[in-house]
């Protein structure tokens, strides 16, 4: 993928967006620096990451004027904030239902956001467009998670609220008419290191089944074993932040803090793996492809011209149509299985 090279049109959208994007500044530091009390340390967080928040807002707000508006109909999907109790707490989550009766699969998403921010306000506005065309095309109920973020919370919170929410949605089933034997799970970027997590963490512990993941971008080997990061002392001293961000001191070359490296994938549930070619994280997501393959776990990939977060309008409609059509295919295959052992 090195040899490929941006077309026109997409450096022209880089560039364009570049230019209207506010520089949010530095990462917030993992714990407090010497001198600095917990609630000074906590202050400087928050500041930082809305600042991040902010910078991300103005890109999805920049992307209306270069993506098609949302079909009128999506804007008349129902939708709730609820909150799901964690471990230590509580957090929020924004569940979308399909008109009619079920019962409907669901898909759980978990937000991007480098394990440190997206999430709040942020997560639920950047990720709303994304969950209505999911309930509208895939028939799903959908369930927009708010996870506790890093480095306030390190690994294991943010894995631990991703895991107990898809219990939630399991034991709320019978009010949103969710088939649980239809449930799947969606991660973007830092999500989808957390979703492929959780789903190993479904088959570790027995407790739900996870019927398909779709990892979109995901970040899924924080050891930074990718040769394209050695290539940038910028992307490599940036990735390492966030590793030690999120992981808090653990070790990142285990999973599930790196879910590729997991020895063991014959059980993963059906997977769909979205790339973008250029993109730093991508020769992982395709390594752990390949050991899918290996493992003989029915696995596809997609693939588009576009950088980690930046894709021209074309390429960002057919990456979301082909990711919700992949969905609804597998809860169309897995709902003829249920009914066929039903008629038995």
């Amino acid at each position: 993928m090195d040899n490929l090279s941006y077309s026109p049109e997409l450096a022209d959208l880089i560039a364009w967006s570049a230019a209207r994007m506010p520089q949010p500044g530095a990462f917030p530091a993992t714990k407090p620096a010497a001198g600095q009390t917990t609630t000074q340390w906590l202050q400087e967080v928050a500041t930082i990451r809305a600042r991040h928040d902010a910078a991300a807002l103005t890109a999805g707000a920049l992307a209306v004027a270069v993506y098609p508006p949302n079909p009128e109909e999506w804007a008349n999907i129902a939708s709730q904030f609820v909150t799901v109790e964690v471990t230590g707490g509580c957090i929020g989550a924004r569940v979308y239902t399909p008109q009619g009766s079920g019962p409907f699969p669901a898909v759980v998403l978990i937000h991007g956001g480098a394990y440190w921010m997206g999430g709040g306000a942020a997560g639920f506005q950047l990720n709303d467009a994304l969950c209505r065309q999911l309930v509208a095309e895939a028939g799903a109920v959908v369930v927009n998670v708010d996870h506790r973020l890093a480095p306030e919370y390190p690994y294991p919170v943010p894995l631990e609220d991703t895991y107990q929410t898809l219990q939630w949605v399991v034991a709320h089933a019978g009010e949103y008419e969710v088939d649980v034997a239809r449930l799947a799970v969606f991660g973007i970027s830092s999500g989808g290191n957390l979703a492929c997590a959780a789903a190993q963490l479904a088959v570790d512990r027995g407790e739900l089944h996870i019927a398909a993941q779709v990892l979109q971008c995901p970040s899924l080997d924080l050891a930074l074993s990718s040769q394209r990061f050695s290539a940038d002392a910028l992307t490599v001293e940036a990735a390492t932040l966030i590793a030690g961000m999120y992981s808090g001191g653990a070790d990142t070359a285990l999973a599930p803090l790196s879910p590729a490296r997991r020895a063991d994938l014959s059980s993963t549930p059906a997977t769909l793996v979205v790339v973008a070619e250029f993109d730093a994280l991508a020769p992982d997501a395709l390594r752990y492809v390949d050991r899918l393959r290996q493992a003989q776990v029915p696995v596809e990939v997609h693939s588009y011209p576009m950088t980690h977060t930046v894709a021209t309008a074309e390429v960002f409609g057919a990456m979301h149509r082909d990711t919700t059509a992949w969905l609804k295919g597998v809860f169309a295959q897995l709902a003829l299985k249920t009914d066929a052992v039903q008629q038995k």
